[in-house]
């Protein structure tokens, strides 16, 4: 759904851009979030623990993920207090901002998933948080070459791009395609992190 553009100079070029930065300073700092989820539970020496307990490995990671998802949620609540005095002292639209919120909160969770389960596969946290932000950043930028090739390997790296759809998101832009996309996104990420710990439990 398209937002009409009354406030074109606050939304576009205030509230968006501040969007657009902490998007990039979520990317760095997803890493280091989500790279003690299951590692440390090796170098603490209770990895063992957690696969023996009556917990399923889906419902292990499920835990994880929340916990990450709920520390996102409180800084990305804590950076809604720009947006928010704005609205109180200025007149912007009200739906781009809070749709920007949201598409930040999807694209950490997206991440996120990706960062526990690259976690799962590691057993040093330092390993784990410099693999995930390599991951991150091939991910973030796997649109970058699609100029390069034809319309249909340019269309599949476009689509594949997170920044393709959480750019829409944070202009005030919601589509189902982007949420599916980063729902996609979460669910897989989640999935590669419970076959992991499943094929550690049958070892």
């Amino acid at each position: 759904m398209m937002v009409p553009d009354v406030h074109p100079s606050l939304n576009e070029w205030v509230i968006t851009p501040f969007f657009q930065t902490l998007q990039i300073i979520l990317l760095f700092l997803l890493p280091i979030l989500t790279m003690r989820s299951l590692a440390e539970e090796r170098q603490n020496g209770t990895y063992e623990l957690l696969l023996t307990s009556p917990l399923s490995p889906a419902e292990i990671v499920l835990g994880k993920f929340l916990g990450v998802g709920a520390v996102v949620l409180l800084m990305l609540l804590a950076s809604f207090v720009f947006p928010f005095v704005l609205m109180l002292v200025s007149d912007p639209e009200v739906w781009p901002v809070f749709v920007g919120l949201a598409g930040l909160t999807l694209f950490s969770l997206a991440f996120s998933a990706l960062g526990i389960a690259v976690s799962a596969f590691t057993r040093s946290q330092a390993v784990a948080g410099v693999v995930s932000l390599v991951l991150f950043l091939l991910f973030f930028f796997i649109g970058a070459p699609a100029e390069r090739l034809g319309e249909n390997g340019q269309a599949l790296l476009q689509y594949l791009s997170p920044p393709t759809h959480s750019e829409e998101l944070l202009k005030g832009v919601m589509t189902s395609t982007s949420i599916v996309y980063f729902a996609s996104v979460i669910l897989v990420g989640l999935f590669v992190a419970t076959r992991a710990l499943d094929a550690e439990r049958w070892r």
